[in-house]
C-alpha cells in the first residue's frame, strides 16, 4: 500500500509569487517563488495522477500581510475554499485575532482543524478535534494536530484569552492510543517547531510520520527519531514538502522525500490565481504608494541580526532618541529587493503595526531581559526554546555564546555607544506587547504606529542602507 503527503507551512498570507532568498557560495541571493495558484495546481494534478494523496496545512495561514491582517484572516477564506486541502492545525499567529474569530476561521473551512493540546476554558474541552481518521483506498491514516504550547506566554495576551496549551505529551500519546488498529500509519501535524518535535516523538511511541511547523526550516532529508520521520518545509507559500510512503503489514517500508521549490516553471491554477487577483485588487493603492526605497535587500533569513529589523529598529532609534531601540525577532515576511519600497511592503515587514513605547529599565534589568531572550532562541532543552530569533536591536552591541549556559551567554554589552552598567537607567523603545512582556506596566505608549514611524524614517534619511559590520555576534 502507498500513500503521499503534500506539506505547506508558515505560508504567512504570502498570497502570490514573490522574492524569496537561497543561499550559495557567494551568499544569498534572490529568486521568484511561491503563490497559492502554483500549489493548488500541483496538488490538483497530483490528486488526479495518483491515489492516496493527503494535502496538509501546519499552521500560520490567517496572518501575515495586508489583506490577511485587515480582514482577520477573512479573505483567504474563498482561496482556501478551492485549495484541496485535507486539514489544518493552527500556528502561534493564527490565534492573533483571538478565540472567536478562530472559532470562526476554522468553522469556514470545507476541511478539519486539528489541535489535541488547546483547551477551550469555558467548557474545559478539546477547542479543536484532536484528531481525524482519513480512509483512502485500501489504507487509513490517522492525523494528530498539535499546536504551538507557548501562544500564553510569548504571544500578546489577547491571543491566548479564554484558552488554555499544553506542550501536548500527554494529549498525543493518548491520541496515538486512540488510534492504533485503527488505522495503517499515525501522522503528527505539528505547529511545535522542529526542535520541539524531535524531542516530543523521542518521549511518544508510534508517530510515523511529522509534518512539523513554525520554525520555517528547509528540510531536505527527513529527520528520523524513535522510528518517526520529521520532515517540515520553508515557509511564505515558498515550497511545498512531498512524502511518498510505502506500508507493508501495518509498518513503513520505504520513504521517498524531495522538497519542492515552487518556482516560475510550476503551471497557475487560473482559478485560485484569479481570486488571488480579487484580493489583492483591493489593496491597489498600498501597493502602488512607493514611500521610500532601500540599497539593502531586506529578509529575516539569519539568526542574529537581519536587514529587515535593522530598518525597523534604526527608525524607532531615530524617532525617540533613546538609547537603544528592540523589534521582536520574528521569521515572517518575504525578502525584499533594494529598490523602491510601498506602503504594502512595510505592512509585510511589519504587518502587526504596534503601538510604539518607550521604556526606562537598569542595565541590569536589561541586561537580564537579553539573557532571556538568548535562552529561548537557544536553550539546551528544545521544550524551553520558546522564541523566534534573537531579539532585533539598534543602539547595542552585544557579543555572547549561544551554548553557554541560562544567564551567563553575554560576554559583553555596550549601550549607545558605552559600556554597561547595571544600575545606569536606559531608555529603549520599543512596539507592542509582544516586547519586553514582565514590564508592560512601565511601558509609556507614544500613541504613534510602527509603519508610520519607519514610513516617516525613510522620507527623512533617504534610500536605507545597512551599515558595515556586526552589532550582535556569536563568539
Amino acid at each position: 500500500m502507498q500513500f503521499t503527503l503534500i506539506q505547506q507551512n508558515d505560508t504567512h498570507g504570502c498570497l502570490e509569487m514573490h522574492n524569496e532568498l537561497f543561499w550559495n557560495a557567494d551568499g544569498p541571493i534572490l529568486k521568484k517563488a511561491g503563490g497559492f495558484s502554483r500549489i493548488s495546481q500541483y496538488v490538483k494534478n497530483l490528486k488526479k495522477d495518483k491515489e492516496n494523496v493527503l494535502f496538509f496545512d501546519g499552521g500560520d495561514l490567517f496572518h501575515g500581510t495586508l489583506p490577511l491582517v485587515a480582514s482577520e484572516g477573512e479573505a483567504i477564506l474563498p482561496i482556501l475554499a478551492k485549495m484541496n486541502l485535507d486539514g489544518f492545525v493552527p500556528g502561534n499567529w493564527d490565534y492573533a485575532y483571538g478565540k472567536k474569530q478562530l472559532r470562526h476561521l476554522t468553522e469556514s473551512l470545507p476541511f478539519p482543524a486539528l489541535s489535541c493540546n488547546v483547551a477551550d476554558d469555558d467548557t474545559q474541552e478539546g477547542f479543536l478535534k484532536p484528531y481525524v481518521i482519513k480512509e483512502l483506498n485500501g489504507i487509513k491514516i490517522g492525523v494528530i494536530g498539535l499546536t504551538y504550547p507557548y501562544v500564553d506566554i510569548t504571544m500578546p495576551p489577547d491571543f491566548s484569552t479564554g484558552l488554555s496549551f499544553t506542550k501536548g505529551v500527554e494529549e498525543v500519546r493518548q491520541s496515538v492510543e486512540a488510534l492504533k488498529g485503527q488505522v495503517d500509519a499515525i501522522v503528527l501535524l505539528s505547529h511545535m517547531g522542529l526542535p520541539l518535535d524531535v524531542k516530543l516523538v523521542s518521549l511518544v511511541d508510534g508517530i510515523d510520520i511529522v509534518l512539523s511547523g513554525h520554525s520555517h526550516d528547509r528540510i531536505t532529508t527527513p529527520i528520523i527519531e524513535n522510528g518517526a520521520y520529521i520532515v517540515q518545509a520553508g515557509s511564505s507559500s515558498s515550497f511545498l514538502g512531498r512524502l511518498d510512503v510505502e506500508v507493508e503489514n501495518g509498518e513503513i517500508s520505504n520513504v521517498h522525500y524531495e522538497l519542492i521549490e515552487m518556482d516560475e516553471t510550476f503551471e497557475e491554477d487560473e482559478e485560485i490565481k484569479g481570486l488571488v487577483d480579487e484580493v489583492l485588487a483591493r489593496y491597489r493603492k498600498e501597493r502602488s504608494a512607493v514611500i521610500g526605497e532601500t540599497e539593502t535587500v531586506l529578509h529575516r533569513m539569519t539568526l542574529e541580526e537581519a536587514p529587515m529589523d535593522k530598518l525597523i529598529t534604526d527608525a524607532y532609534l531615530a524617532a525617540f532618541g533613546s538609547s537603544a531601540a528592540f523589534s521582536h525577532g520574528w521569521r515572517y515576511g518575504y525578502p525584499i529587493a533594494a529598490g523602491p519600497l510601498t506602503l504594502y511592503d512595510l505592512h509585510t515587514i511589519i504587518p502587526t503595526n504596534p503601538e510604539l513605547f518607550t521604556l526606562d529599565l537598569t542595565g541590569q534589568e536589561l541586561l537580564d531581559a537579553l539573557e532571556h531572550n538568548l535562552e529561548q532562541v537557544y536553550s539546551s532543552d528544545p521544550f524551553e526554546q520558546k522564541g523566534g530569533y534573537v531579539l532585533r536591536s539598534s543602539g547595542l552591541k552585544m557579543t555572547f555564546k549561544p551554548y553557554n549556559p541560562k544567564g551567563h551567554r553575554i560576554q559583553s554589552l555596550q549601550i549607545a555607544g558605552e559600556g554597561f552598567q547595571p544600575d545606569k537607567i536606559y531608555r529603549v523603545a520599543g512596539g507592542g506587547s509582544q516586547s519586553f512582556k514582565k514590564h508592560e506596566a512601565k511601558k509609556n505608549y507614544q500613541g504613534v504606529h510602527a509603519i508610520d514611524v519607519i514610513q516617516k524614517f525613510l522620507q527623512e534619511k533617504g534610500p536605507y542602507k545597512l551599515k558595515d559590520g556586526a552589532d550582535v555576534v556569536s563568539v
